[in-house]
């Protein structure tokens, strides 16, 4: 093992020995903290002179264009706010960032305000139309049928003229459908047809309606025919004792005797 010597010759302790590393030691780290230190202060004179640089080229860029007149628009005016935080000297250092302002486009326009929209109308209610009540067709119940002759006998000549009288009785219209065409006169001699007014005379027609209380009547004349044997039929009847009865509807009247003495 070796043998720690001091600076005179002689062999020095063990505490002197350590005393000597712990000045070296502290001598060692004064001399990093000073390097550092150096270090930092030569960062920080570079960092100054960016602003400086930006500071001088604005300032040459707003010389340069000192005579530029913008056209002022609504929407394109900067607001005071812009030109502070443009402005690169407000800043002491490049730590410090400049606040951010509105933008001169999100100030609101005359064009944005909302506009009124006009007041809804008030639509017109169709008033409720009255449903027409449905008309039903005569009945018995209905209708008061009656028949009568011109003549009680008939000469040779004479054709008989018969009317047909309808009254509606009851409190509502009702329909004789078919028009005057429903309305029929059969002719018989005892039990054998003779006539009949709707075989050969009758046309399709429209319904007639009848008021309620309301009398109607149909004239129709017989000349003398006996179309039972057809409607072409040239043939007339005897003289003798016939009955007419008058049909409306459905509706029958009263027999009626026509006499026939020519």
């Amino acid at each position: 093992m070796s043998e720690n010597v001091d600076s005179h010759g002689g062999v020095a302790s063990p505490e002197v020995y350590r005393r000597r590393r712990i000045i070296a030691l502290l001598v060692l780290v004064l001399v990093l903290l000073l390097g550092i230190s150096l270090v930092s202060w030569l960062v920080g004179r570079g960092g100054d002179s960016e602003p400086t640089a930006a500071t001088s080229s604005t300032s040459a860029s707003a010389e340069a264009f000192s005579d530029f007149s913008q056209r002022a628009t609504e929407s394109a005016t900067a607001s005071p706010s812009d030109s502070e935080s443009a402005d690169p000297s407000a800043s002491s250092d490049g730590s410090e960032s400049a606040e951010p302002t509105e933008s001169a486009s999100q100030e609101p326009s005359e064009s944005a305000e909302p506009t009124e929209s006009a007041e809804p109308t008030e639509e017109a209610t169709p008033e409720p139309t009255e449903t027409p009540a449905v008309v039903a067709a005569c009945t018995p119940a209905d209708l008061q049928v009656s028949l009568t002759a011109d003549r009680t006998s008939y000469a040779a000549g004479q054709n008989p003229a018969l009317a047909v009288v309808y009254t509606n009785a009851s409190d509502n219209p009702c329909l004789v459908t078919g028009g005057v065409a429903n309305v029929d006169i059969n002719i018989t001699s005892g039990p054998a047809q003779v006539f009949n007014y709707a075989q050969c005379h009758a046309a399709p027609a429209e319904d007639a309606q009848v008021e309620a209380g309301a009398t109607n009547t149909t004239s129709l004349s017989w000349d003398r025919s006996l179309n039972v044997l057809g409607c072409g039929t040239s043939a007339k009847i005897q003289p003798g004792h016939y009955w007419a009865t008058a049909s409306v509807n459905g509706v029958n009247s009263q027999p009626v005797r026509i006499v026939v003495t020519g």
